[in-house]
């Protein structure tokens, strides 16, 4: 016999294994990403997981009870019946597309798949529904889709300008290229008429050369376009940019115009106009394109149309430049022969291709002896190698050169000669050589000279004057104030002096002293005596720690060995010019410290004077005020530099430099400089 208690745990043991199971796929469901729901068969909701809550905003407890048409769009509500209608019939529906509305309105894009339940009899009585949001995931297709149109519609685009690009670059009048261009502007905008302009010689109009499609009497108006006006052109000539009109009867400043007429009589309805520039900014033209009905462009289409504008910028360009070209050679080579300064022009390979006639009369050697290397033949055997040396190194960094030699010419005396020379190109940007000019420089070198050595006479009389003064001012004045305050002093002494009285003497005693003090301190600056007892490095060390006292600033000095054993000359350059960019400094940079150094080495003397104050710049002061000015002289007197580096809020860097060897100048003059060399901003005015 069956033990009664042993079916009975078999059957607890499985009814607890199904409950397990239903557990475990109550889990699944609640845990699902996916809006998980059931519904009888008209369409009421039983069950409503997490999913579905977290789609649609709706709760459980809102959702199980009502029709599942309050998720349904209104128009899709057949759709629910067919599918009701399909599981009535016991059919599975699989991932079919549509749309569902959630709590706050917004539509979404689902994919759902539906299946029915059945009871334990097999009848049909529920059914299952998942639905997986694919609002993301479509729009993700639907851009790849319209971005695959677009790319097909753009590779055709660029198709057809590279065709377009390929008969233009082949035209070799101005006429056909001209009717090249507007045909290839209508296929490109597909647009019923275009029309190309180009820029009159006052810059104030625009010439019509060429149109599509236009009506005669329209054409012979738009002949000649002013700045502004009632035209696309006109304002894109006046305002340096593309005008769109989509559709010109409610355009603004078409309104009430003779152009508006036009437009209708040529039956345009919307219009485009594009300036053409040079790749150098330069106004050029114009080209337009016209539809007859309403009409935007796109960006795609905008993006290509500016490439053939650049194209056809330049293809107009060329051409005229070609046509000046032949035209001006002629020209060019009559007023180069006459010009009272030698013209040269040289190739790629450093060669001299072209001399005019100065040159020639100047020097009585033939053209042919002259061209190639020839024209070196008669400089000055020390100049040869520093003037091949730059004219080569020139040549291969394409930059702007000047150089200066002595040559001698046909009578057997040597001239000073500046050479400058400027890279051109092929049109195209690529290096063709070298033009340039060869001036005779001897009497401005000669003038250099003299004016050079009457000024540093003048510094000379200059200084003598400012030690006479400052002689008299300690030897004199100092002295009489100092008499006069001991006079004062005698006065005091005296026992019948009113109290009134006293305090006024002794005011004026106090004010003798003062003016003693400040007579001393000018007879200081017009003449640093310690200058010479004790040479530069020290006397300037003395005024840096006079000036810092004074303002109260911190002022460091620093200066090498090498500084010491300087000339009276070069000392008192410096020595000056310390002091005239210390007061600078004081008087614009607003910085509270300045650093000084002097150093020295074999051939030269620097001087530098920083300060990490306001700065300056060079586009917004210009000039070279009298300070600076004094400094420049003072230096070039004796070949000397000066340098300034200055940057807007991070101070300035004066920069003063003297050679201790003078070095010869091919004219026979020491080299010099008349004006600061200014780096990252600008001179401020003294």
């Amino acid at each position: 016999m069956k033990d009664p208690s042993k079916g009975r745990a078999l059957v607890a043991t499985d009814k607890m294994q199904r409950e397990d199971v239903r557990s475990r796929l109550a889990a699944i469901v609640d845990s699902s990403d996916d809006a998980i729901l059931s519904k009888d068969l008209d369409g009421v909701i039983s069950t409503w997981n997490a999913g579905a809550q977290r789609l649609f905003g709706y709760s459980e407890a809102e959702a199980v009870g009502q029709r599942v048409t309050f998720i349904i769009p209104p128009d899709l509500h057949d759709e629910e019946r067919t599918v009701v209608q399909r599981l009535r019939a016991g059919e599975r529906v699989e991932r079919y597309k549509t749309r569902r509305v959630t709590r706050d309105g917004r539509i979404v894009d689902v994919s759902i798949t539906v299946s029915p339940l059945r009871d334990s009899a097999g009848a049909i009585v529920a059914a299952s529904t998942i639905m997986r949001d694919v609002t993301e995931s479509n729009r993700v297709h639907r851009a790849l889709r319209d971005s695959e149109r677009r790319l097909a519609s753009e590779l055709a685009r660029v198709k057809t300008l590279q065709s377009i690009s390929t008969q233009l670059i082949s035209e070799v009048t101005p006429e056909s290229l001209f009717a090249q261009l507007l045909d290839a502007a209508m296929a490109l905008m597909a647009s019923d008429a275009a029309s190309l302009q180009i820029l009159s010689s006052d810059g104030q109009a625009l010439i019509l050369i060429g149109w599509r499609n236009f009506h005669p009497a329209s054409a012979a108006f738009w002949g000649r376009v002013s700045v502004g006006g009632g035209s696309t052109c006109g304002v894109a000539l006046r305002d340096h940019a593309r005008v769109i009109v989509t559709d010109v009867e409610s355009c603004g400043f078409m309104a009430a115009t003779p152009d508006l007429d036009e437009y209708r009589r040529s039956e345009i309805r919307s219009v485009q106009s594009t300036p053409l520039q040079s790749r150098a900014g330069r106004p050029i033209g114009m080209i337009s394109t016209h539809w007859r009905t309403p009409h935007a462009p796109t960006e795609d289409e905008l993006i290509l149309f500016d490439v053939l504008a650049r194209q056809a910028a330049d293809l107009i360009e060329r051409t005229r430049a070609e046509s000046a070209l032949r035209e001006s050679e002629g020209r060019f080579r009559r007023i180069a022969n006459a010009a009272p300064v030698t013209i040269w022009m040289a190739d790629v390979n450093k060669q001299c291709t072209y001399i005019n006639q100065t040159w020639l009369d100047l020097t009585s050697q033939p053209r042919e002896a002259a061209l190639g290397t020839g024209w070196m033949k008669g400089i000055h055997p020390d100049d040869i190698a520093p003037t091949r040396e730059t004219y080569a190194r020139a040549f291969d960094r394409r930059e702007r050169f000047q150089l200066e030699y002595r040559r001698r010419l046909h009578d057997g005396e040597y001239r000073s000669f500046v050479v400058t020379g400027v890279p051109i190109d092929d049109g195209d940007g690529v290096f063709a050589g070298y033009i340039g000019c060869t001036t005779d420089i001897t009497e401005r070198r000669q003038a250099e000279e003299t004016l050079a050595t009457i000024g540093q006479r003048l510094l000379d009389a200059q200084e003598e004057e400012r030690t006479r003064i400052a002689r008299e001012l300690h030897d004199d004045i100092g002295q009489r104030l100092a008499l006069l305050n001991v006079s004062l002093d005698m006065l005091l002494q005296g026992g019948d002096v009113p109290g009134t009285t006293r305090r006024r003497i002794e005011e004026a005693r106090d004010e003798v002293i003062s003016l003693g003090k400040d007579a001393q301190a000018y007879a200081h600056r017009l003449h640093p005596a310690r200058l010479e007892y004790l040479g530069i490095a020290k006397a300037a060390a003395g005024l840096c720690h006079q000036i810092a006292s004074q303002h109260d600033l911190d002022i460091s000095f620093h200066a090498d060995s090498a500084a010491d054993g300087l000339s009276k000359p070069v000392s008192m350059c410096l020595y000056r010019v310390l002091q005239e960019a210390l007061q600078n400094a004081i008087k614009h940079s607003g910085a509270r410290r300045i650093d000084v150094t002097l150093r020295g080495g074999v051939d030269q003397i620097e001087l530098a004077i920083a300060d990490a104050g306001v700065g300056f710049n060079t586009e917004t002061i210009g000039g070279f005020g009298l300070g600076l000015t004094s400094m420049t002289e003072r230096l070039a007197a004796l070949g000397g530099q000066l340098a300034i580096l200055a940057t807007p809020q991070h101070g300035t860097t004066i920069h003063a430099r003297v050679p201790l060897v003078q070095t010869p100048h091919p004219s026979g003059t020491a080299a010099s400089s008349s004006h600061p060399s200014v780096r990252s901003g600008a001179t401020r005015t003294r």
